[in-house]
């Protein structure tokens, strides 16, 4: 009989714990439905900044690395050979044109001047000579030739005499910074090999290779921008003064050469050069890159309109520091969401802050 009354107490107990969790499941249930209640069953807008596209300037370019020369640069190498008497230069000193760099022995060079000159002037006054008899009709003419030509023959080797003389002394051709002259006096030069050479560096090229599809767009006077490992917080400046005529046939690509101003003389020719070449410019929207979403291979933004966010794809183009140029999908009256974008998704309502920062417009 215990048995008995052991199993229904079981039963009994099971049953009231049963109800409970029925109640209890209800009354969460009750909760949670009056809780829907009295916020509506509505989606709370999202609080989001926005800004308007602007009009910037866009420079459609290009760039590439390229190597920097100076502006002329010759080898210096003597016309003739022989002793060197005096070197009044030093390596990478400044030379005007004309100054002389080396002086070689010219005491032959003197000796032969005075005797073509010596020669020059018995000639001509041989000449002369019969140049009056002839008018006296007493000279035969085969000796007036003779005599004129002695005399011209004697002009033309008083100028080889001369140039003789001149080529004794090597000068500057024109103003530059002089290279390393290792040349010193009483060393004998065999009129062949340089001794130095001269660089202009009141301005510098810098020279560049450009793919074949650019060769149409490339024109003289276009800007180009370039910096250099050297100096990497300086922009230097300067402007397209040649374009290679045709295309390279191995490497499909063309030489270009704009010329940089060197007023400080910091440029020197080997230097290597970031270069931009800017092809185009023109007017563009842009908007800050805090706007901008990328998934893959997809670019949008939020745009707002009567309070309901809008995806919208559009097209990037160029970078302007904290903007970036749209090329398509985007009109200048839109207004763009710059924060809160990562709540949002396609039709959503929104609220816009009215003292979102603009710091990313300035």
């Amino acid at each position: 009989m215990s048995r008995v009354l052991k199993i229904i107490l079981g039963l009994v107990v099971v049953a009231v714990f049963a109800m409970i969790g029925v109640f209890g499941t209800a009354a969460l249930v009750a909760r949670d439905d009056g809780g829907s209640g009295e916020e509506g069953g509505e989606q709370q807008p999202t609080r989001v900044g926005v800004t308007s596209p602007q009009t910037e300037t866009v420079e459609d370019a290009i760039s590439a690395v390229g190597t920097l020369r100076p502006i002329r640069s010759v080898e210096i190498v003597p016309e003739s050979g022989g002793r060197v008497t005096q070197v009044p230069v030093q390596s990478g000193a400044e030379v005007a044109e004309g100054d002389l760099l080396i002086q070689l022995d010219d005491r032959a060079a003197r000796a032969a001047l005075a005797e073509a000159e010596a020669t020059l002037a018995e000639t001509e006054q041989e000449y002369r000579r019969f140049q009056q008899l002839e008018d006296s009709n007493a000279a035969a003419e085969a000796q007036l030739e003779e005599a004129r030509g002695a005399f011209r023959r004697a002009e033309a080797a008083i100028m080889m005499a001369r140039a003789d003389l001149e080529d004794r002394s090597v000068t500057a051709p024109f103003s530059g910074t002089l290279g390393v002259i290792d040349t010193e006096p009483g060393a004998v030069l065999n009129g062949s090999d340089p001794v130095t050479r001269l660089s202009d560096l009141t301005a510098v090229e810098v020279s560049v290779t450009l793919p074949e599809r650019y060769f149409q767009r490339v024109e003289a006077g276009q800007r180009v921008e370039i910096t250099l490992p050297a100096y990497p917080d300086t922009r230097f400046e300067g402007a397209v003064t040649f374009r290679a005529p045709e295309i390279d046939l191995g490497t499909r690509s063309f030489e270009i050469r704009a010329e940089i101003a060197n007023d400080d003389g910091r440029l020197v020719g080997g230097m290597f050069a970031n270069s931009r070449l800017v092809l185009d410019t023109y007017e563009g929207l842009a908007i800050p890159d805090d706007a901008i979403i990328s998934e893959g291979l997809t670019t949008y933004v939020y745009t707002v309109a009567d309070g309901t966010a809008s995806r919208r794809d559009i097209v990037t183009g160029s970078s302007l520091g904290p903007l970036t140029e749209v090329r398509e999908g985007l009109d200048g009256d839109m207004q763009v969401v710059v924060s809160g974008w990562d709540q949002l998704r396609d039709g959503a309502p929104v609220e816009v802050e009215d003292d979102v920062a603009t710091e990313a417009l300035q």
